[in-house]
């Protein structure tokens, strides 16, 4: 942003020093004479009150020069810096007129040559090469970065590649999971107003953190970390991003109950691994995007949300990636075909260290009955998991872990399959159509 800055200041004050120069030498002399005969024609002017200040016109110079040169170098379509430049000229002109009416002779002329010059400038500019990175990045980013990442491009030693290739990086997928009963309950009107809030608040809050904007929609938005600019921490700036998106959604829940009485239950999702990146669309739609198998366990870990009642879930490869530095619940097992394994999605709680200590014990009986659970040791996981409820307020994955120990210890009385046949199928079951 600065060296744009300082080109625009460049470009400005070059072109304002020629027309001061061309002012002193009497280039201007006759177009002020004629603007002087014509308003005292039309009685705006007396020649006995006739004032010029030919400072003011000098800074009206400046500022114009380097103020046109800027928004021509800024600004992305054509159209919208013939329009500066036209408003520039037109504000030039009011101007002179409305001092006429208060005894005061300016010049605009000047300054319009001043605009002319500046905007020619900055066409020159646009055409160079840093000019056509600028619009490089404005077609293929476009407002999916935040302006201090496009900034950050902008100002690289090196261009950005937008070649094809995989990449590792990190998804992360906030939805909401109550969308369909909301259509029900209230109006088309409200739910679209709804859905926007919802929509501006995740999207902007996202980038601001330095994630790159995906995928929107109704009830959807999709951002990824560490694509745009390589990062290695991009699992630990996604799981930081989602606890402060924690608190909004949160904020963004209330704001809802009061002007729809309605909740908007949201759920987060992060899945780290390679996609496929680069550029898709065709001229004038494109779009720089990742496709892989992350982006689809993301978004099903957001709406895997509303099973077990929690806000944040990670993915295995996130967990691993971040494990020593937040604070993480196990919830349950999925069975990879791929790899034929058995996976696990996490909980993510806080950074680590910020537990107090009774959240800390809870989160400790937690996780041994889980552990304890999936021994089919299910009297000790109940005892665990029991003691692990949150005084006066529901916690949902305990909730979800008390009843599925309470339903296997009914079903162990009647006889059922193995616990292991039994995970398996139900990993089966979650990963094809989890929710």
């Amino acid at each position: 942003m600065q060296r744009y800055v300082f080109t625009a200041i460049s470009i400005g004050a070059g072109v304002a020093l020629l027309i001061i120069v061309a002012v002193v030498c009497g280039a201007f002399s006759a177009s002020a004479a004629w603007l002087e005969e014509l308003y005292v024609s039309r009685g705006l002017l007396k020649v006995s009150a006739v004032i010029r200040f030919l400072w003011m016109e000098m800074l009206v110079v400046l500022a114009v020069s380097i103020g046109v040169a800027w928004c021509v170098i800024d600004l992305a379509q054509v159209a919208q810096k013939i329009l500066v430049c036209g408003c520039a000229a037109l504000l030039l002109l009011g101007l002179s007129w409305t001092m006429a009416l208060y005894g005061v002779l300016f010049e605009p002329f000047s300054a319009l040559g001043a605009g002319l010059l500046a905007a020619a400038g900055g066409f020159v500019f646009a055409g160079t090469e840093r000019g056509m990175r600028k619009r490089l990045l404005q077609d293929v980013l476009g407002l999916r970065v935040s302006h201090a990442t496009f900034n950050q491009l902008l100002e690289a030693d090196e261009p950005p590649e937008f070649e094809a290739g995989v990449e590792n990086v990190t998804v992360l997928t906030c939805r909401i999971f109550n969308y369909a009963e909301l259509s029900e309950k209230i109006e088309a009107a409200d739910l679209m107003k709804m859905s926007n809030l919802f929509l501006r608040t995740v999207s902007t809050f996202l980038t601001s953190r330095g994630a790159y904007l995906d995928e929107s929609g109704p009830g959807l938005v999709r951002a990824f970390f560490g694509m745009v600019q390589s990062d290695e921490k991009h699992a630990e700036e996604a799981c930081r991003a989602a606890l402060e998106l924690r608190s909004q959604l949160k904020t963004l829940n209330q704001e809802c109950e009061n002007r729809w009485n309605q909740p908007l239950c949201c759920g987060v999702g992060i899945s780290s691994g390679p996609l496929a990146v680069g550029v898709y669309g065709s001229r004038g739609h494109y779009y720089y995007s990742g496709i892989g198998a992350e982006t689809d366990f993301s978004s099903r870990l957001a709406r895997a949300n509303f099973r077990y009642r929690s806000d944040l879930l990670v993915g295995p490869e996130t967990y691993r990636l971040v494990e020593g530095s937040f604070e993480f619940r196990p919830m349950e097992m999925f069975y990879d075909p791929e790899a034929d394994v058995m996976t696990e999605i996490y909980q993510l709680l806080a950074s680590s260290g910020s537990l107090d200590a009774k959240e800390a014990e809870r989160r400790d009986l937690y996780w041994q009955g889980v552990i304890y659970f999936r021994e089919q040791k299910y009297e000790k996981a109940l005892g665990h998991l029991t003691r692990a409820r949150a005084g006066g307020r529901i916690d949902g994955p305990v909730e979800f872990f008390i009843a599925k120990t309470q339903d296997a210890l009914v079903a162990l009385e009647g006889g059922s399959k193995s616990r292991e046949e039994q995970l398996t199928e139900e990993g089966h079951a979650r990963l094809s159509n989890l929710m």
